[in-house]
């Protein structure tokens, strides 16, 4: 095997191991439904939504932690919808460059989070970025409510 093979077959690996593994499954179509209507949390619980916009051709799987508990991956154009109790809550996008925020959540409150994928090095990155209703609502028209590991 030459030099050049190894080195790009020892690529390819690098960058399956960092993109995770698994694939996005998909919630019925009822539920992404009524979750595109954004209504309002139920009483005493907040609602985060996490979206990614990406388009089709960055395939790539990305694991997501809510408080360092597995909630799934994001594939390209999907999004969580999480009903979560007030307080302090940290969500991970893992990828070779990890990027993490904190939501301080209110009782009857929505917040909404962008994951955008860029491409490093032959590996994605990502940065999650806090963005406003109408934007999330914008960007949820092309996108799939996935269901959650919790």
């Amino acid at each position: 095997m030459s030099l050049k093979s190894a080195l790009a077959c020892a690529l390819i690996a690098i960058a399956t191991g960092l993109t995770g593994c698994g694939t996005a499954s998909l919630a019925p179509a009822s539920a992404d439904t009524t979750a595109k209507l954004m209504q309002p949390p139920p009483e005493g619980k907040a609602v985060i939504y996490v979206f990614r916009n990406s388009p089709p051709s960055y395939g790539w799987v990305i694991p997501v932690t809510l408080d360092g508990k597995d909630m799934g991956v994001t594939n390209a154009q999907t999004y969580f919808r999480w009903e979560v109790a007030p307080g302090e809550h940290m969500i991970i996008s893992r990828t070779v460059d990890w990027s993490g925020m904190v939501i301080h959540a209110e009782a009857g409150k929505t917040y909404y989070v962008w994951q955008d994928i860029g491409v490093g090095l032959f590996v994605p990155t990502s940065e999650l970025k806090q963005v406003d209703r109408l934007t999330t609502e914008i960007n949820l028209r092309s996108c799939y409510l996935l269901e959650s590991k919790s």
